[in-house]
């Protein structure tokens, strides 16, 4: 702290020198007060970026500093725009720029000491808030002492930035105080330093999983697997690895992951009856995803003279009471007859609409003459067949 704030003053000092020297020699240079405010304005907002950057100022703390200093410069430089044009003889000039680089030294000297001394202390409180915020589970820690224990872990880090472990911590509060990015790099940063350490590798799939956002799903999966293969039996990697296989609709997966799980928690464990209940779930949805309907359709002859060039064959299947929405739809260009085709889950218009979800089937085609499934006049339809969700074939004619 001392070197930063000799530092400052040495700028300052100079600031100081330099606003006597080009004063003596205003007629040549022209140099006014102004000028010299506005560069030492840019010079103390390099400073801020510059503190900022090496990890002494937090970004709340830059951003208070960064907006005190602007308010200040446009307070001073409205009080000096009204002198800028008076000629001021010697015996006041002189005076006034002393009274200038004082203000400047002083606002400089002190404003960045007492930022200073906030990342010190925090630094100081580090060991303390450390036992308070990770080994004392019952323990109450306020925003304020958090936000206090990750300043101090960062002045470490600016000292020690090969410390894992210290990155984990650092990751873990910043995302306790909802700084997602932050947090995310500080553990991308532990894990160059330590790629396997298990801990860092489920903790960061962990926050992956948690912001909801899909881009993130194949990264945390990566981090899971790579758990995995170190300790297959890790319980919170499996647990995490069957809901990223079950949203991905890897029901498979997600019933593998859940069941080793399974078989190594007690049916008395709170868990359990949740995880089974999701293995119940993925084995319905396995199942259902692999029902398939082979629908086998005809005409008539008097219907195929009538076909259009150009037409469209629909053959789909809706709920048999309900939406008229298809659950499974399969369209193609008209070709011979008879046309075989088959439908499954993978022909759903909607993710969250499927044939498998239901009990009953309504099995329809039609020969639409554009191609669109909506019902237009010279439509030929085949007569609609209700079946059992079970059934494998069914057949149909176009009249």
């Amino acid at each position: 702290m001392i070197i930063h704030i000799a530092l400052i003053a040495a700028v300052a000092i100079s600031g100081a020198l330099f606003l006597l020297i080009t004063g003596r020699k205003q007629r040549e240079q022209q140099r006014t007060r102004l000028d010299v405010n506005r560069e030492l304005y840019q010079q103390r907002k390099e400073e801020l970026v510059q503190e900022r950057d090496d990890g002494l100022l937090t970004a709340e703390a830059y951003a208070r500093a960064n907006d005190e200093l602007d308010k200040r410069f446009v307070s001073e430089n409205t009080e000096l725009e009204q002198v800028h044009d008076q000629q001021v003889g010697r015996n006041i000039w002189l005076p006034a720029v002393i009274v200038l680089v004082l203000t400047v030294v002083f606002y400089t000297l002190f404003g960045s000491w007492s930022l200073q001394r906030q990342a010190d202390d925090a630094l100081e409180q580090l060991p303390e808030l450390g036992k308070k915020v990770l080994t004392n589970a019952d323990a109450q820690t306020t925003r304020e002492e958090l936000e206090t224990f990750a300043l101090g872990l960062r002045q470490r880090l600016a000292a020690e930035p090969n410390d894992a472990v210290a990155w984990l911590v650092y990751a873990r509060s910043m995302s306790a105080l909802g700084q997602l990015e932050q947090s995310i790099d500080a553990y991308k940063k532990s894990l160059s330093i330590d790629p396997n350490r298990v801990g860092t590798l489920v903790s960061y799939a962990r926050l992956l999983l948690q912001t909801g956002d899909e881009d993130f799903m194949p990264e945390a999966a990566t981090m899971l697997r790579r758990v995995l293969e170190q300790e297959p039996s890790n319980q919170e990697a499996l647990s995490l690895l069957g809901f990223v296989a079950f949203q991905r609709g890897d029901w498979q997966q997600a019933v593998t992951a859940w069941e080793l799980m399974l078989q190594q928690i007690p049916e008395s464990d709170e868990r359990y009856e949740p995880v089974a209940t999701a293995v119940a779930d993925a084995k319905q949805r396995l199942v259902a995803g692999e029902l398939e309907l082979t629908v086998t359709v005809n005409i008539t002859d008097e219907a195929r003279a009538a076909i259009p060039d150009g037409a469209t064959l629909f053959v789909y299947i809706r709920a048999a009471e309900g939406p008229g929405m298809p659950a499974a739809v399969v369209r193609q260009p008209v070709s011979e007859f008879p046309v075989t085709v088959t439908l499954s889950d993978a022909n759903a218009m909607l993710p969250d609409y499927r044939m498998s979800q239901l009990n009953q089937w309504q099995v329809m085609a039609r020969i639409s003459a554009d191609e669109r499934i909506e019902v237009e006049p010279g439509d030929r339809d085949a007569e609609p067949l209700i079946i059992d969700a079970a059934s494998t074939r069914v057949e149909l004619v176009i009249r």
